[in-house]
This record gives structure tokens, C-alpha cells and sequence, in this order.
């Protein structure tokens, strides 16, 4: 058995896959609302389990309370757990591939919390307590920025001066890239087709949304960049915009924390309509909302100036335009209102996979255990 960890800043995700690849239990926690712990999920047995904890709101807490849930339902059903398998979100310039965690390792990984101070520490805290309560089972890293390591350097290159900073290395890492590694795999199933032969646009629509060009199964440019705040408009990121407006805000009194707030809380579909639920977007918009129209049309015209772009990188062969992602799957509105005006591209397919970010993991700890 593999057990599947996936911490987020304000959820973790967790499913329990057999040597098949199959799903045998699934543990989802959301800690971030104000009412405290939600835990939904399916145990072994197939029955439906919830959980309600007004008292834990922090990922500390909602992990043990998971991993204990876990060892219990491994005892129980006398599974053997073989490994464990992490989502890291950034794995800088060193990390390329699914890495078997070691102390030395987990070093590195925490010499990266600079680069994602939002992510890495919670990915980290889901490693150190799986270890301490999951004794000598392996555990592996997956990194959301290994898809990507492969981007031409005139692509991931920022024109700025090297060695602006002495803490980080400012370079386009880009992030998505297990559910990318996913669509690139399934899209090659459902057209069989290997994965060196495609040349896909792949948009990761979700709360955080990002486009990527792939070029024969490989990533070359990507729109989320050092952080998961550059390109796309999402949720509540601004996703690209002119550098000077952080540098006027911070000469008008902005301090950085504020202006760190202001990037990554309080833009996006937020900052222009107040609203980051796209069902509640949708909704108003199609009532007549002013904000939540020029909010939606935002959304998806900078999307479509990605496609065009990334049509043009990819020489004009693309095998797929691919949606993936809560928003890529289940809003039909938004993918026809992107698609909407690209026929001179000629687009093979227009295709929908369901993001599976877990499977991924497992896939990969299967491939090289």
C-alpha cells in the first residue's frame, strides 16, 4: 500500500492506493475556515466518513488527527504500508525528479522555504510527522516544479541582473507540474499516442490557475513563474502585472506584508469582483453583475492570450488544448467562452482530464520502487 499525503495551506489531501493503482480509502481535511476542521472521505470498507473539529483550525492538528485515522484503518484491515508519498511545491533548481527522502535531503527541502514560504514548511511538517508515527516506512518527494526543470533558459530566464539576492535564485520554476506530468499521461492514453509525441496546451484552472506549453511530453514555458502569483488571473492572485504598481504602493506607505496581502489575497477574481467561488461568479454574472462580468471575461481573455502565445511556441501543432483543474472540469460556461474565436488555430481536440494529482505520486513511487 501507498499512502499519499498532499498538504495545501489551508486543506490536506490524503488516499490510500494498492500495487494496482487503485483507490482503496480517501481522507480530504479542510482547517482553514473559521468553524474549524471539516474531514470527509471513504474508509476501506467503501463507508462514508465525516469528521467536524471546532477546535482545530492550524495543519498540525488535522494532520495527526489523519495519520492517526490511517493507522488505525491499516491495523484494522491488516494492510502493510510500503511508502509514503508527499506533494512538495518547490524543489528550486536541484530537484528534478521524485526524490526518496533522507535527512540530507529534507535539509535541502527546507533551504527552499524562501522560494515558497506559504507551502514548503506545511509540506515539510507532513513528512517529519509521517516519519515520527509511520516508522521505517520510505517516504518520497514529488515536486510540483519538477515538470518544468526542463524549460529553455530564454524562456524561464528573468531579464534582471543574476545574483540579485543572496537567499534565492529568481528564475521561472513554474507549479501545477504533477497535474500536468497527469494530463500528459492520460491525453496519451486517450488518443494512444506516447507521451514524446504530444504537443499539448494544458490549462490547470482552479484556485490557482496556471497555462503550459508542451513540446513531445515536455514542458517549455509555463506562465506561473517564481511564484504561483505570476500569469493566470486567479481566485484571489493577480497573476501578471506591471512591477511598478507593488513599487508605488510601497512608496506610498505599503508596507511589504501588506503588499504581499494585496498580491496573493486580495487580487484576482476578488480584487475585481469580490467573489473567488467561480459558481458564484457565474451565477451573478448571468443575473446582470457588472464586476462579476468584466471579472469572468478577465479570466478567461488572459487565458486566451496565453493559448496564442503558446500556439505560436509550439510551432502551430497542438495535439490537444486540454482543461483540467475544479474550474477546467466542471465550469462547461468558461472552457466555451476560451474556446470561443480560436478556430483559426485549428485545434485537433479540446479535452477534459480530471486532475489526479495523488495517482500521479503513487504512479511515480511505483515506477521506481
Amino acid at each position: 500500500m501507498k499512502l499519499i499525503v498532499n498538504v495545501g495551506s489551508t486543506s490536506v489531501k490524503t488516499q490510500l492506493f494498492d500495487d494496482k493503482l487503485c483507490v482503496k480509502a480517501i481522507l480530504n481535511a479542510d482547517y482553514g475556515a473559521k468553524d474549524g476542521l471539516s474531514i470527509s472521505g471513504e474508509n476501506v470498507q467503501g463507508e462514508k466518513f465525516s469528521h467536524h473539529d471546532k477546535t482545530i483550525h492550524d495543519a498540525k492538528n488535522t494532520l495527526a488527527f489523519l495519520y492517526q485515522h490511517w493507522q488505525k484503518w491499516l491495523i484494522e484491515n491488516k494492510f502493510s504500508l510500503l511508502a509514503i508519498g508527499h506533494r512538495v511545491v518547490h524543489g528550486g533548481a536541484n530537484f528534478k525528479k521524485i526524490t526518496l527522502i533522507t535527512p540530507d535531503v529534507l535539509t535541502q527541502i527546507a533551504q527552499l522555504d524562501n522560494y515558497a514560504p506559504l507551502h514548503n514548511p506545511l509540506n515539510r511538517l507532513g513528512i517529519e510527522m509521517a516519519a515520527e508515527l509511520f516508522v521505517n516506512v520510505e517516504q518520497f518527494a514529488v515536486f510540483d516544479t519538477a515538470f518544468h526543470r526542463q524549460i529553455p533558459d530564454y524562456a524561464a530566464r528573468y531579464a534582471i541582473p543574476e545574483n540579485l539576492s543572496s537567499h534565492v535564485d529568481f528564475y521561472r520554476y513554474g507549479f501545477h507540474g504533477i497535474s500536468c506530468q497527469h494530463s500528459v499521461n492520460a491525453v496519451a492514453k486517450l488518443l494512444n499516442k506516447s507521451a514524446e509525441n504530444l504537443n499539448l496546451i494544458i490549462l490547470h484552472l482552479g484556485g490557482g490557475a496556471s497555462a503550459t506549453a508542451v513540446r513531445k511530453g515536455v514542458s517549455i514555458d509555463t506562465s506561473m513563474g517564481f511564484s504561483p502569483t505570476e500569469g493566470l488571473v486567479m481566485a484571489s492572485r493577480s497573476g501578471d502585472i506591471d512591477p511598478m504598481i507593488s513599487l508605488t504602493l510601497q512608496r506610498e506607505g505599503k508596507t511589504l506584508e501588506e503588499i504581499n496581502q494585496f498580491l496573493n489575497k486580495e487580487s484576482g477574481l476578488k480584487g475585481v469582483c469580490g467573489e473567488t467561488d467561480m459558481r458564484t461568479i457565474l451565477q451573478k454574472a448571468d443575473q446582470g453583475d457588472e464586476r462579476c462580468c468584466l471579472a469572468l471575461n478577465l479570466f478567461c481573455y488572459r487565458i486566451k492570450k496565453y493559448i496564442g502565445a503558446y500556439f505560436v511556441v509550439l510551432n502551430g501543432r497542438v495535439d490537444a488544448l486540454v482543461f483540467t483543474g475544479g474550474i477546467g472540469e466542471n465550469a462547461p460556461i468558461i472552457r466555451a467562452q476560451i474556446v470561443d474565436g480560436l478556430g483559426g488555430l485549428n485545434l485537433s481536440k479540446v479535452l477534459v482530464i480530471h486532475a489526479e494529482e495523488e495517482r500521479e505520486i503513487a504512479q511515480q513511487i511505483q515506477e521506481i520502487r
